[in-house]
């Protein structure tokens, strides 16, 4: 295909071209997007979707979204913004400065294949290390604020459910039950639960009688709080922009970390081919993998899955973002499966097959699962031993399929999204899946329980389509949407948790069950579940 080069030689001639070339370098230059003047000229004419007033524009650059303005509250707007906070959060991250951008990271830089340099959600901080271990300072200036402690250089992963623990019961149904998913190379997928410096900071700053909210008497202590004028409680910034007031839990205002509201990230990883023959298609990083015999072994892992999930002025309700690499998964066609269908993108080389599907699979050659698409494994054999009539192998693949197909709104701001990026970019394998976000944002009053938090007219609602990402809901795709769980979600309680063995190993369990009627409900946690899952003191 002739490049925008080419044909702008032929049209106009060298000597202006290269006039014209300088303009658009100094142009490039100034806002940090030199490496998009690299673009065939059928992307360079792509129309944006986002265009619309109040929209979000899509840009390779690192620039959060801080506002979903009324404006923009449509499908189209929510994706947009989806995918603008994709790029933000993949940008890679400042090495002075974590969970922030570099500035001095090139947009041409912008997925470079092979480039394990932590991105900015993975300066984050894992929600283990908020609630459990205490990060170890390396300066007098990091123990006065762990946020700022030395991040591992090699990932640790070792959580086969992106729930850790937890099993979550709705309806009398178990909706996540901590089950593993399996590649159809035989490796597990390790998932990360990573936090932000805003939901960092509420989390750590609102103290009561020497408990924070990493401890069951810290939340309780929170969430009774009356407020003052319906701010305070249990509410998770959103950034004072856009006319919100962030609040502590009493009720006075404050402003937390970099303001642009919590984010909670949770990503999926699979260990790659050790010959690196499909790095150039995933965004890869370096992890020490202890899998459920505590084996511990080093690897270079590619990111399967990412939910993005962000509390910012105009959607107090949360923007639930999903995301997930190209080679996943067919769709599941009524029992057909075919390829999913997928924007144009000519810097896309043939998919090498699915990660999680063989579409030559027999019940002979797959003893475990029979073939069944979405089966959930039942108790796992115990890593080591003979295996028990009915356990189920951690090493047995399963066929996994896309039981919702990406909507075209969803395919249409990818496609743009694509257009932008640099040609051998790893994210030109990636695609936005769905988005849920509120349409009539509703703010949680202080104090409010289980059973009363609004789900502020959440859209898309179940009756249009089930939003699900394949490695991070596997088993329960067209059951229940995001806001369906997590309008559930409660402070952590001691009495949730107990101690039982999985696999012959002692392991924590957490029952979150919202069919229990006995005594009051518990107080809600403005939505997110990781203080149920991860809270131990």
């Amino acid at each position: 295909m002739a490049t925008l080069a080419t044909i702008l030689d032929k049209c106009i001639g060298a000597a202006h071209l290269r006039r014209y070339i300088r303009f658009l370098v100094s142009c490039a230059t100034f806002a940090g997007a030199l490496g998009l003047l690299n673009v065939s000229l059928a992307y360079a004419g792509a129309t944006s979707p986002c265009s619309g007033l109040g929209v979000q524009p899509v840009s390779i650059a690192p620039l959060m979204p801080n506002n979903f303005s009324a404006l923009a509250k449509s499908q189209i707007g929510a994706n947009c913004l989806a995918w603008q906070e994709f790029i933000y959060l993949n940008w890679q991250a400042d090495p002075n400065s974590p969970g922030k951008p570099n500035p001095n990271a090139p947009a041409a830089s912008f997925g470079t294949a092979g480039d394990t340099t932590p991105t900015v959600w993975e300066s984050y901080l894992g929600a283990s290390q908020v609630f459990n271990a205490p990060l170890k300072a390396s300066s007098k200036k990091s123990s006065r604020n762990p946020w700022l402690a030395k991040r591992p250089q090699v990932k640790q992963l070792s959580r086969i459910s992106k729930l850790g623990d937890a099993v979550i019961k709705l309806n009398g149904i178990a909706q996540a039950d901590g089950n593993w998913l399996t590649a159809q190379s035989g490796g597990l997928t390790y998932y990360e639960v990573m936090l932000n410096q805003d939901e960092y900071a509420f989390i750590t700053s609102n103290v009561f009688s020497g408990d924070d909210l990493t401890t069951f008497a810290g939340q309780a202590a929170c969430a009774a709080q009356p407020g003052v004028g319906n701010l305070g409680g249990f509410n998770l910034p959103a950034g004072n922009n856009g006319g919100n007031k962030d609040t502590d839990c009493t009720g006075n205002p404050q402003t937390y970390g970099q303001n642009i509201g919590a984010i909670e990230i949770k990503a999926a990883w699979i260990a790659l081919p050790p010959d690196g023959s499909i790095n150039y298609r995933y965004k890869t990083a370096i992890a020490s993998i202890t899998d459920p015999s505590g084996k511990t072994t080093q690897a270079t892992v590619g990111l399967v899955g990412l939910h993005i999930i962000h509390k910012l002025p105009g959607a107090a309700q949360f923007i639930w973002a999903t995301f997930e690499q190209i080679d996943n998964s067919p769709d599941e066609n009524n029992g057909n499966p075919i390829a999913p269908i997928l924007p144009t993108n000519p810097n896309q080389k043939p998919r090498p097959g699915f990660s999680f599907y063989n579409a030559l699979c027999t019940p002979n050659s797959d003893p475990v699962y029979q073939c069944q698409h979405n089966k959930a494994p039942g108790s796992p054999c115990t890593p080591g031993k003979p295996p028990t009539p009915g356990c189920y192998p951690y090493s047995a693949p399963m066929q996994v399929t896309r039981m919702t197909a990406v909507q075209s709104d969803a395919n249409s701001v990818t496609g743009y999204a694509w257009s932008l990026m640099p040609a051998a970019s790893v994210f030109n394998y990636y695609r936005l899946i769905d988005v849920q976000w509120p349409n009539q944002p509703t703010p949680v009053q202080p104090g409010t329980r289980v059973g009363n938090m609004p789900a502020g007219d959440i859209t898309p609602r179940d009756a249009t389509r089930i939003m699900a990402n394949t490695t991070l809901e596997t088993f329960v795709q067209s059951q229940l949407s995001c806001m369906d769980c997590h309008q559930g979600a409660p402070i952590a309680q001691a009495s949730q948790q107990s101690k039982t063995l999985r696999a012959g190993r002692s392991a924590r369990r957490v029952l979150i069950d919202a069919t229990d009627t006995v005594g009051p409900k518990p107080f809600a946690s403005d939505y997110s579940f990781v203080f149920s899952t991860e809270t131990v003191r």
